[in-house]
Parts: structure tokens; C-alpha cells; sequence
């Protein structure tokens, strides 16, 4: 089962992006969150109780608290206030995409990864897949604006730090316990952006609660403990590259949501797409997720 846990995680993190466009209407980004990590803390902390997990020393849970703040923080964050600018959804997944050509960077210079040149080829066309899939939907809707784009990069930035900080000092940490640190850290910083920059209101709906609901079960459950294992099991730079398949799939959720267009190049870059996964696959020699 392992090997195809890449592809449900992919499967699931995609439905962030229209997660946050179902949940937008009710509750300004950081409040959503705030709201969403309230809950999600004390199903962690329960989760400890029940299965028995270990604890973790002093220097842990402040790593752990770090990743949270980026991993979670700085990214959902930055992603959810970019999407509730009117930033249009499928660029902003393709900005955040961008996360494997900086982690492959980065990891080979803090963690002594090499990267070969088939696996930059790889990077490379999973890229250009992506954005033939986003040029081909052509219904990105919205204002691209310049605050809207900070946020991105704001979020670009958290999410491939944290994973080099996870990667490089949090081998050993139960991911259980080391995620309900990440989240408490996350839940302070959004309470803390939304007491001074929003006004907390929310407005309670059906609509709302099944959102909630998925976002915390689907997304913060599973997707990140699925995430956490993986960037555990394999190289960060592998890791990241799977990302590249959560803008197709955004556009697809968002074809069926709400209405946005395929066309002959989405399924051109989708298809190009995969083939970079599979260009960019460890050898039997390299440690697989």
C-alpha cells in the first residue's frame, strides 16, 4: 500500500483549494482557519491519549511548533487569504507549485541530496505540464493583484522551509505527537491574524460544518499525517514532485464544482505531468515513499 500512498495524498490536498472557496463565503481566511485548527487540536491530542504515543523532549516540540507554523501557518494561510482576494484558484495552485524546483535547491545545498540531471529534467516538464494544464483551463476568474501574490509567495516560502525543517531535523519525532504540536502552533498564529487584521465573525451554515468537517478529517487528519510520512520515508525533492499533480486536479474539482473549463491542453499537461513523475522516479537504489 505504501507506494500508493503518494496518490491518495495528492488526491486529497487538491481538495484544499476548493475547500476554501466553499468555505470563504461564511468566515474571513484567518478566522476559517483559526476555527479549523480549534478542532483540530484536541482530535490530535485525543489521538495521543487513545493510541498511547510517546512524548517528545523540549528541542522537539519547538521544531515541531515551527514546521506547524510554516507548513501550516505560513502556507494554508497565505493560500487561503490569496483565494479570498479573488486571486484566481488555479494560479494560485500553480504558484505553489513551484515548491519541488526550490525544495530539489534547497535540499541539495542543507541536506546533501543530490539531484541528477534526469530528475531536473523531470522538475522541469512537471512545471510545464502544470501550466499548460492552467493556460488550458482558461477560466481562472478573479483579479491577479499584488497583494494577493505576496500571500502565495508568502505561502510558497512556509511550505518548502517547513519541509526542509522536517526533513532535516524531525526524522525521529512520532508524527502523531509531533503533529499536534505543528497544530497548536498553527492555531495560536491564526487566532493571532485574525484578532488584528479580521473581525472573527462567522456565520454558521450547513454548508459551512460539512466544509469543516472535510477540512479537518480529509485535509489536516489524514493529508498531513500521509505528507509527514512520506517526506519521513523519501528524499524531500521526491516528495515535493508529487505536488505537481494538485493543480490538474484542482482544475478537475473545480470543473466539477464550479463549472471551469478542460480542454485539449488540459489534458496535454495533465498527461505531461505524469510523465515527469515517472522521468523523476528513485532508482532501486535510492530509498522509495
Amino acid at each position: 500500500m505504501t507506494r500508493y500512498i503518494p496518490f491518495i495524498f495528492v488526491l486529497l490536498w487538491s481538495t484544499g483549494f476548493v475547500g476554501a472557496k466553499f468555505g470563504l463565503p461564511y468566515a474571513e481566511p484567518f478566522t476559517l482557519l483559526m476555527w479549523r485548527m480549534a478542532f483540530v487540536v484536541p482530535l490530535f491530542v485525543l489521538l495521543i491519549i487513545v493510541f498511547k504515543h510517546p512524548k517528545i523532549n523540549f528541542f522537539d516540540a519547538l521544531i515541531q511548533g515551527l514546521v506547524g507554523l510554516l507548513i501550516h501557518g505560513f502556507y494554508l494561510g497565505g493560500v487561503f487569504a490569496a483565494i479570498d482576494r479573488n486571486f484566481p484558484s488555479g494560479l494560485a495552485a500553480l504558484i505553489v507549485s513551484l515548491n519541488p524546483l526550490f525544495i530539489a535547491v534547497f535540499s541539495g545545498l542543507i541536506l546533501s541530496n543530490a539531484i541528477t540531471k534526469r530528475e531536473w529534467l523531470g522538475l522541469s516538464l512537471g512545471f510545464l505540464g502544470v501550466a499548460i494544464v492552467l493556460y488550458g483551463a482558461s477560466n481562472w476568474g478573479g483579479v491577479i493583484t499584488i497583494d494577493g501574490f505576496i500571500w502565495l509567495v508568502f505561502s510558497l516560502l512556509g511550505l518548502v522551509t517547513g519541509t526542509l525543517l522536517q526533513k532535516r531535523y524531525a526524522q525521529h519525532v512520532d508524527l502523531l505527537t509531533g503533529s499536534s504540536y505543528q497544530y497548536l502552533a498553527a492555531f495560536i498564529f491564526f487566532f493571532l491574524m485574525s484578532f488584528f487584521l479580521e473581525t472573527q465573525e462567522i456565520e454558521w451554515t450547513i454548508n459551512l460544518a460539512l466544509t469543516l468537517a472535510w477540512l479537518i478529517f480529509a485535509l489536516s487528519l489524514s493529508a498531513i499525517l500521509l505528507l509527514l510520512y512520506m517526506i519521513r520515508q523519501g528524499e524531500a525533492a521526491r516528495v515535493a514532485s508529487y505536488f505537481y499533480l494538485v493543480p490538474p486536479l484542482a482544475v478537475f474539482w473545480g470543473w466539477l464544482f464550479f463549472d471551469e473549463k478542460w480542454s485539449w491542453l488540459t489534458l496535454i499537461g495533465s498527461l505531461l505531468v505524469v510523465f515527469s513523475l515517472i522521468l523523476s522516479k528513485p532508482s532501486s537504489k535510492v530509498t522509495k515513499i
